[in-house]
């Protein structure tokens, strides 16, 4: 394993600027303007929002990372939702704006309300990230859409570099952390195909789930599920919509990289959990037996 830290409270490594000095003195995190939440298995602040290993891009490793321009990614499900006219506002501004049909609310972690949904079994089961919620002209609800927030977990550890970054030092070494791929199928994949379920049987989540996601995750997907997906032309009950990003180019000291969407797939909850328990991507036939017999003639040798 080869991984070293590409952004660290929103700024490179090697970011001297006034902003990224600050930012890092205060453990604030720039995309929600608030101290970061991301901690180490100590409960340190880590502060780190993207990572990259040998052989591969930058890959954010932080969900709050793709919050980017004032949750930018929540007006862009919305718009791709409900159509380009429609504005995303705070649930604080639900009781004073003026209603036309057109307004979505975003109901999510530090978004002023999350919703208070019942709990499966003693635990949270049902909860999504945020809830965009479509009103009506008479301030009721016309119609919504789920949707989850998630970026890749990383295994092992990045301290002595994060630690060297945040004293000024170079660090010329590369930590022993990797990526938690295996997160993607043993966790992530289940939990949007449960939740999905629960979603196609509310009568006003009529264009189904969103799931945004760095690339490198959804490739992880796609990968995983045996590019067995079908495509649909159109948002409907049941279905799932992935929608993918990236971080631009690096960009001048006191600037921080972009956020860029690449593109968006949308295919039904169905055909995931197919794909997901489908015996796809098997290795030859005999695997086991040749694995066997390889390793009784090294003994008898």
């Amino acid at each position: 394993m080869a991984l070293n830290i590409v952004e660290v409270f929103g700024h490179a490594p090697e970011d001297k600027s006034k902003e990224a000095v600050r930012l890092r003195r205060k453990l604030e995190c720039p995309f929600l303007g608030s101290t970061c939440s991301k901690k180490l298995s100590d409960g340190l602040i880590s502060g780190v929002c993207t990572v990259k290993m040998a052989h591969s891009g930058p890959i954010v490793c932080c969900p709050n990372r793709l919050y980017d321009r004032q949750y930018r990614v929540l007006h862009d499900v919305a718009v791709a939702a409900f159509g380009e006219d429609v504005s995303l506002i705070h649930p604080d501004e639900l009781a004073t704006v003026a209603h036309d049909g057109r307004q979505v609310v975003a109901f999510g972690k530090r978004w002023g309300k999350e919703l208070k949904l019942p709990r499966r079994a003693g635990r949270g089961g049902y909860f999504v990230d945020w809830i965009l919620a479509l009103i009506g002209a008479d301030c009721t609800l016309k119609e919504f859409v789920a949707l989850e927030v998630q970026s890749i977990d990383t295994t092992g550890s990045y301290r002595a570099e994060r630690e060297a970054l945040m004293k000024g030092r170079a660090y010329t070494g590369a930590s022993k952390a990797g990526m938690n791929w295996e997160n993607v199928s043993k966790r992530i994949l289940p939990q949007i195909i449960y939740k999905g379920h629960v979603l196609r049987r509310e009568k006003r989540c009529t264009r189904g789930m969103f799931f945004v996601c760095p690339a490198p995750v959804y490739d992880r997907i796609w990968q995983r599920l045996g590019q067995n997906m079908l495509e649909y032309p159109m948002l409907q009950p049941g279905t799932l919509t992935f929608r993918w990003y990236d971080i631009g180019p690096p960009v001048p000291s006191g600037q921080r990289r972009e956020l860029e969407f690449k593109n968006q797939f949308t295919t039904t909850i169905d055909q995931v959990a197919l794909a997901f328990t489908s015996p796809t991507n098997l290795p030859p036939p005999n695997v086991y037996e040749e694995a066997i017999q390889a390793e009784i003639a090294t003994i008898l040798r």
